[in-house]
């Protein structure tokens, strides 16, 4: 191993401490909530509200489809009512919201026109996304599923698509996401077994779900179809080297 080898295996530990602490003191924040029942509850996107229009990655059709078995299995203990985001249709790992909440948005709508060619730009100088899925973790608002970079490519492309956006990223341009996730389920209301979710949870904390390689990043929005806000695509773009199925 040459020393640049042993540099970037050092710097990669290091950055996996660091998420590993900050899944640790979600998780506590977690289970400090849910056990006194003063979690979050989320409630339908409205105008103005969360659920912007937002450019996230995919995880892969197998790696998908796991993270929607997990889901299952954590609203069977957390209660049915509570949104299943890490469903099939739903399930992503955002990389920057755009905006606040429309429900409507113009097939000509320029802020879309703007984002989305930026995307395209950010892309195609950025190579696929790769993300080992380690571990579940507990917040006041939900169950995530930890994701950990392999390499650099997930916060090179953050940063490319917000100076690509320029003064269209307003909406998020002082604040850094410091950790990789997908949020398998939103609270909606009561949990049905705050106890027993804690320690499902806590006994999947270093699970090993894989790893997903991500070769295209896609503009969306989100519509609440009845169930849970779903993704409706907007743009896609390939990352360097990958063929446009």
């Amino acid at each position: 191993m040459d020393a640049t080898s042993g540099a970037t295996l050092s710097g990669r530990a290091a950055a996996d401490a660091g998420y590993a602490l900050a899944f640790d003191r979600l998780f506590a924040r977690g289970r400090t909530a849910v056990l006194a029942g003063t979690h979050y509850r989320d409630t339908p996107p409205v105008d103005g509200g969360r659920w912007g229009m937002s450019v996230v990655l995919r995880p892969d059709p197998d790696c998908a489809h796991r993270l929607a078995a997990v889901t299952v299995e954590a609203l069977g203990i957390a209660g049915a009512v509570h949104w299943p985001t890490g469903a099939v249709e739903a399930v992503h790992f955002t990389v920057r919201a755009i905006e606040e909440h429309r429900s409507v948005i113009p097939s000509d709508d320029p802020l879309v026109a703007r984002s989305a060619s930026a995307l395209n730009r950010a892309a195609a100088v950025s190579p696929p996304v790769r993300l080992r899925l380690s571990g579940l973790t507990l917040t006041p608002s939900g169950v995530m599923v930890c994701a950990f970079p392999e390499d650099s490519a997930a916060a090179g492309f953050a940063d490319r698509l917000g100076e690509e956006l320029g003064p269209d990223g307003w909406f998020e341009a002082a604040y850094h996401r410091d950790i990789w996730y997908a949020t398998l389920v939103h609270f909606t209301g009561e949990l049905r077994d705050p106890r027993g979710l804690v320690d499902w949870v806590a006994a999947r904390r270093y699970l090993d779900l894989g790893t997903t390689t991500v070769g295209a990043a896609e503009l969306l929005r989100f519509a609440y179809n009845g169930r849970q806000p779903v993704r409706v695509g907007l743009a896609r773009a390939p990352f360097a080297g990958v063929s446009t199925p």
